[in-house]
């Protein structure tokens, strides 16, 4: 407890006041009355909380200008320090954080853990929430709270839409709403979206719907790259209730995606839909806060070849999950500052992953439906408690402990045929099926992860954030039970953009990390004039599920390769920077400023060679303009050639390059528009996480593929303009 001095602010404006009525009283002539004297009053009370985690947050104001110029949700991060990209479909890119990618970052949507189902990851996480529906999202790398994390070991990635707003007390109801669309000349991309809400002081309801559509866009020099274009349509409703201190959010939405094709990936998505519901409630009582989510989600999804791909015949696979779960946590505060936080979580998923056949006698594609995961289930409970500690002003502490036990299991299996004749070559699977039903499929993982983080604020310009953190994920279903080694269904499971056949290993032991991270972080005390900040980390990774050669598949001699899933340690380090600065500011020309992110890292296994997909050292730069309504960038962005390749997937190098951006925007009261030019100069570039393309073409086997030479084109010039009501 302490007097709080920003009560003597509120003295002083008070004696202001009174010495104002003084001054214009004596002018009426009664300048002679002897003026109130204030007794110095003393509030006791505690100083605001500060999180001590290391995170990025994106607000609300940054989304939107993005809204124009992506429709991908996983591009919105893509100006954060130490997250990259791994492109695939038009809306499904995975992010990256320190090198450690898909699995291995938790996903949080609005509470719900959703994982990708589809046996090539068409549709991870953040693709489930359309970007115009989002209000902030919360990076967390490397040594993340376990309040925050479980079953990750790079970092979590929380979404979270716009916070309800109710009517002011007196008032009878508020009415808001926003509608925005937008087009993009490169693949002729278009799309719009609707938000409304109506509430009083006590109850709100929302709606939000979008939709976006483009066609195969156009590299740097002019050429059509298929199997790029897509169409995406959002809903969602939200129903909100709020008294004193308690908030009550029902939300509930779809998702329809009728084509989203993948020219990394040797099936394209020909149908995705997907249903959700949440319930989330959060409330402030005497002793603490609590917090609470409940959620479910269904999906259903179909992949097929294409039209860019001229398939001599089809090759459906069907997908169909369920996830769903809880997650409730207390807060309690004590001392000045300090925060004992507690709480359990339970996540279930289950999937159906099944290929129709093509043909109703044995053949290579029939009779049967194949059967590539059957009832397969992952179940998580978790239970985490952790301390926010204030020592002194200088010092702050972190410290979590977390149990999470993952079971998982899945029914028997069935190849296309299971007939024995030799002239079908599916006896291979029916044989692979044979021994796969005979063993015990279940499998249980215990892990414990343990988080602790020390803060130092030496003076008013400079803090500085060490940490350690334990982290653990068990392996997925499609790492665990992906069975067949025969080359059609090598061919059609893989979600690395690589080309490459994948099988899975029911012996895989769970990832543990331990990550290490320093922060030091320097800023303007005054004004926020300026802010740099450097994070240089390092990760041990103990059993990284990473893969082999598969040993009893005939490779192929074209440079792709059929692999098995293994663990293997590795070692991951690299560094982060972001800075910003005010330049000039002046009332006729208006304000400049800059601001920049650089990133680094590097990956190995510790029996040789390099890990997959290690972003090469990039920075990008932005000046930055501001006057009355406008808002101008200017961009450059570098990225490092990429070398340091894997070479048991032979992934491709790519060249360095440069790219120049350009984008503007007004905001009047109600509407603002947005116009931008990216690659100005039209430059033809490999980005170095996108993968091979192999869009243009329909391989049932890696043999009959084409060879594995080229990556995947980047994006030629695109002009871009957006516009946006508010109300």
């Amino acid at each position: 407890m302490y007097i709080k001095k920003l009560f003597t602010l509120g003295v002083l404006a008070s004696s202001i006041c009174q010495a104002a009525y003084a001054n214009n009283e004596a002018q009426k002539g009664l300048s002679n009355e002897t003026p109130t004297v204030l007794q110095e009053v003393i509030v006791i009370g505690k100083k605001p909380h500060r999180d001590i985690s290391v995170k990025d947050k994106i607000t609300t104001e940054t989304l939107t200008r993005k809204q124009a110029q992506v429709s991908d949700t996983a591009k919105l991060l893509e100006d954060t320090a130490g997250v990259s990209l791994q492109t695939g479909g038009g809306v499904s890119s995975l992010p990256i954080v320190h090198g450690l990618n898909d699995n291995r970052i938790k996903v949080d949507v609005n509470g719900m853990t959703v994982n990708a189902s589809c046996p090539n990851h068409m549709n991870p996480p953040l693709s489930y929430i359309d970007r115009t529906n989002i209000g902030n999202i919360t990076i967390l790398q490397g040594v993340t709270p376990v309040s925050m994390g479980g079953d990750s070991i790079g970092g979590t990635i929380s979404v979270q839409s716009t916070e309800p707003v109710f009517a002011e007390d007196g008032k009878s109801f508020l009415h808001t709403g926003k509608a925005s669309s937008f087009y993009r000349s490169n693949g002729n991309a278009f799309g719009g979206s609707l938000s409304t809400g109506i509430a009083n002081e006590h109850a709100r309801l929302d709606y939000s719907g979008s939709y976006t559509q483009r066609g195969d866009y156009n590299d740097g020099a002019g050429k059509t790259i298929k199997s790029t274009s897509y169409k995406n349509e959002n809903h969602a409703i939200a129903l909100s209730f709020k008294y004193e201190n308690h908030l009550l959010e029902i939300r509930g939405g779809l998702q329809h995606i009728p084509f989203e094709g993948f020219p990394t990936a040797r099936m394209d998505l020909t149908n995705n839909d997907s249903i959700f519901g949440n319930v989330h409630y959060k409330g402030t009582f005497d002793w603490g806060k609590v917090d609470g989510k409940l959620y479910l989600e269904n999906t259903s999804h179909t992949m097929n070849f294409g039209s860019d791909r001229h398939a001599p015949e089809p090759m459906p696979m069907e997908t169909r999950s369920r996830s769903y779960g809880y997650k409730i946590q207390a807060e309690i505060p004590f001392g000045e500052q300090d925060i004992f936080r507690f709480g359990n979580e339970y996540h279930s998923s289950l999937i159906n992953d099944f290929w129709p056949p093509t043909s109703t006698m044995p053949s290579m594609m029939g009779p049967n439906n194949f059967i590539n995961l059957n009832n397969a289930t992952r179940d998580r409970v978790g239970t985490f408690a952790e301390l926010e500690k204030y020592w002194s002003e200088e010092w702050k502490s972190m410290l979590g402990f977390r149990y999470d036990r993952t079971m998982t299991d899945t029914g028997d299996v069935l190849g296309y045929n299971n007939v024995v004749p030799k002239r079908y070559i599916q006896i291979p699977d029916y044989l692979q099926a044979q021994k796969f039903n005979s063993e015990d499929h279940q499998r249980n993982f215990n892990l414990f992860d343990v988080t602790a983080l020390m803060q130092f604020t030496p003076n008013q310009w400079s803090l500085y954030s060490f940490g350690y953190a334990r982290k653990n994920r068990a392996p997925s279903l499609h790492e665990l039970y992906v069975w067949s080694k025969s080359p059609m269904p090598m061919t059609m499971n893989g979600w690395f953009g690589d080309g490459n056949g994948y099988v899975g290993n029911i012996n895989l032991k769970p990832e543990t990390a331990h990550n290490i991270t320093f922060t030091a972080n320097y800023y303007d005390p005054n004004s926020n004039a300026w802010n740099i900040k450097i994070t240089p980390y390092f990760s041990y990774v103990e059993n990284f599920i990473d893969v082999d050669r598969c040993a009893s598949c005939q490779q192929p001699n074209n440079g792709f390769y059929y692999l098995q899933f293994a663990n293997h340690d590795a070692r991951l380090w690299g560094v982060d920077v972001s800075a910003k600065a005010d330049l000039f500011k002046d009332k006729t020309f208006g304000q400049f400023s800059t601001h920049s992110i650089m990133s680094y890292v590097r990956g190995e296994r510790m029996d040789g060679g390099n890990l997959y997909h290690m972003m090469p050292f990039n920075v990008k730069l932005s000046l930055d303009h501001t006057l009355a309504g406008w808002k101008s960038a200017f961009e450059v962005q570098f990225i490092d050639a990429k070398t340091n390749v894997q070479a048991i997937r032979n992934e491709l190098t790519t060249a360095s390059y440069i790219l120049l951006n350009a984008k503007t925007g007004y905001q009047w009261e109600n509407i603002s528009i947005d116009v931008g030019l990216d690659n100005i100069l039209n430059k033809q570039y490999y980005y170095p996480l996108s993968g091979v393309y192999i869009g243009d073409q329909a391989a049932m086997t890696l043999s009959s593929s084409n060879a594995n030479t080229q990556n995947l084109p980047g994006l030629g010039r695109s002009v871009y303009v957006g516009m946006t009501f508010s109300y």
